[in-house]
């Protein structure tokens, strides 16, 4: 995991903000060789939660990178609250946190699923291999389905280790 991806979870968790961690970062920590750059996570994206974020991130100067001009963020946590997914690009790099991931479900449903991983340097909640499987076949991209490939690979590997 990069450096930067270290630094942006330690904050997030040091917020104490609910996420659960997906995309590359998971898919590699499951076991695959296909390095990412950003950083997935599912945040329940509440009032409070949000108050946690902007805490957590507000002095990388947060700007939402999926908007024309890259604006600053600069909305409330309440305004933040009323989007279903934030994009956001920061001086330690981008993360995107997604309110509910197609087809899993929402925070709560991913949460369920999830386990708990220690990084050594905290610990944080990961997405299931079966729900990471489901994201990453939903959203089809030629990256995410050679993921997925690999991902099914591993998942077949564990099923069949003698118990």
């Amino acid at each position: 995991m990069a450096q930067e991806n270290d630094q942006l979870l330690r904050r997030l968790v040091e917020a104490g903000v609910e996420f659960v961690l997906v995309g590359g970062v998971a898919a590699s920590l499951h076991g695959s060789s296909y390095m990412t750059r950003d950083l997935d996570v599912v945040a329940r994206l509440t009032r409070e939660n949000c108050e946690r974020i902007l805490r957590a991130l507000g002095d990388l100067e947060p700007r939402f990178y999926q908007t024309h001009g890259k604006p600053r963020v600069t909305r409330t946590a309440a305004e933040l609250a009323e989007f279903r997914n934030l994009y956001f690009d920061t001086s330690l790099g981008r993360i995107d946190l997604l309110g509910s991931p197609p087809p899993v479900g929402d925070f709560d449903q991913v949460l369920t699923q999830s386990i708990a991983v220690d990084l050594g340097f905290l610990r944080c909640r990961l997405v299931s291999l079966d729900d990471l499987i489901a994201v990453k076949a939903h959203v089809g991209r030629p990256k995410d389905k050679a993921v997925e490939l690999e991902l099914r690979a591993i998942r077949e590997r564990l099923q069949s280790k003698p118990r």
